[in-house]
């Protein structure tokens, strides 16, 4: 006996469409799919609809409904396939841990930097995602770090990256699921960073297996996120709210805490937000005209940290200018204005890449673009090397070619002291 399952449909052809729980069996055919969609909203056989997913992929035979149906999924029946979302819908998901938190789960001693604060480790874990979304961004590549510290404190890191589906949030939220299963997304869906391209020496951002680092970031700078997301093939966002506050409420209502909905609405629709949140409600309306993109807002951050990241401007932003310096300014580095002339034609491309960092608190407002940064340890490393040696060596392996390189930099000893320059010391609040 074939197993039964539930799809919820929404009627979005008007704002007043209805909400549907359609009942279904793996033996279902698509005819017959089709015949209760029409019945549940008393729709003629004659009359044309459209039925598409939430990320508008279009249900209209039997391999794209084999290939779209599953248990639980949210559906839409429209005028038309790319037709505006006249009202927001509520998609349900579930994010249970992947089995992968036990037999791979270790320790993960990402944020013991001795001697440093972990601050800027956990920006730039956000921002090593960014990189890798907007890797195949035809122009700019614009990384934002928002930090507003009024009203309700909170940090945003933005990027015009290509965006998740609905799927790929969903994919997201479960812990150490590894790229290889987030690989499941059908053909054509958005996974090309982490194909295996070659990359210029020192410029690889596609690092993370697991996604674990960007999630252990989000919850060590706050207790909750909202994650908001958008791509070029579909006129919908997707948002997805996480929080510690919420977890602990399902776990004592003996909820089911692995369980959450991804909201599903036009760009620039606030009205699930509250009033007194004038920040979310502006970076919500920014959404309108964007064609793809994806930010990361972070509540909860703890006036320790707020402190901190306020007092400490400079130190924190000249590591994250060392942390991006060669995303910045390409594999030469920040050469001295004298040399500029002399730099690679590779270097010149990553001129496309953005990172800037924005803070409000009271009146102030401090904006800086990380390019501009030129005291950072690594420029000041670059600037006063003597002489540099680079290299690049190839061997054989599994067949195939490999190449390591990298550059050697000679620092001297002169006048009974070291000229290697220092990595100054960096307040820690932990």
């Amino acid at each position: 006996m074939s197993r039964a399952f539930e799809v919820v449909v929404y009627d979005r052809r008007s704002s007043k469409g209805a909400r549907k729980v359609i009942q279904l069996v793996r033996d279902t055919r698509y005819a017959e799919f089709r015949r209760r969609v029409h019945q549940a909203f008393d729709v003629a056989k004659t009359n044309k609809i459209v039925v598409t997913n939430t990320s508008r992929q279009e249900i209209s035979d039997s391999p794209s409904y084999h290939d779209l149906v599953e248990p639980n999924v949210t559906l839409y029946v429209l005028n038309a396939k790319d037709q505006v979302l006249v009202a927001p819908t509520d998609e349900r998901i579930e994010y249970t841990p992947h089995y992968d938190t036990l037999v791979k789960s270790g320790i993960y001693e990402y944020y013991a930097s001795e001697g440093h604060n972990p601050l800027p480790y956990a920006f730039a874990e956000l921002i090593d995602n960014a990189l890798a979304a907007t890797a195949d961004n035809k122009g700019l590549r614009n990384i934002e770090l928002l930090l507003h510290f009024d009203d309700v404190p909170c940090v945003c890191v933005l990027d015009n990256g290509q965006g998740m589906t609905s799927r790929q949030l969903n994919y997201w939220a479960i812990y150490r699921l590894s790229k290889f299963h987030q690989n499941k997304e059908r053909p054509g869906a958005l996974n090309s960073s982490f194909s295996k391209q070659p990359v210029a020496r020192s410029l690889n951002s596609d690092i993370s297996y697991f996604g674990v680092g960007g999630k252990q970031a989000i919850f060590f700078l706050g207790n909750a996120c909202r994650m908001v997301t958008k791509t070029r093939h579909c006129s919908d966002v997707h948002e997805l709210s996480i929080s510690e506050k919420e977890f602990k409420r399902r776990e004592s209502e003996h909820q089911s805490i692995y369980e959450s909905y991804i909201r599903n609405r036009q760009p620039g629709d606030f009205s699930h937000l509250h009033k007194s949140n004038s920040f979310l409600q502006k970076l919500v309306e920014n959404e309108k005209g964007k064609e793809h993109f994806t930010s990361v807002i972070i509540f909860g951050i703890s006036s320790e940290t707020v402190e901190y990241l306020t007092e400490n401007f400079k130190s924190w932003t000249n590591q994250l200018a060392h942390t991006y310096h060669y995303y910045l300014h390409g594999p030469d580095g920040n050469v001295t204005p004298e040399k500029q002339q002399a730099v690679t034609r590779i270097a010149k491309k990553f001129k496309n890449i953005n990172i800037t960092v924005r803070m409000e608190y009271g009146k102030t407002v401090k904006t800086l673009c990380l390019r501009d940064v030129d005291d950072d340890l690594q420029t000041r490393m670059v600037r006063s090397a003597k002489s540099t040696f680079e290299f690049k060596i190839q061997f054989q392996k599994s067949h195939k070619v490999r190449e390591v390189e990298g550059i050697i930099r000679y620092h001297p000893f002169e006048y009974n002291q070291e000229t290697l320059p220092k990595c100054e010391p960096i307040n820690n609040i932990y």
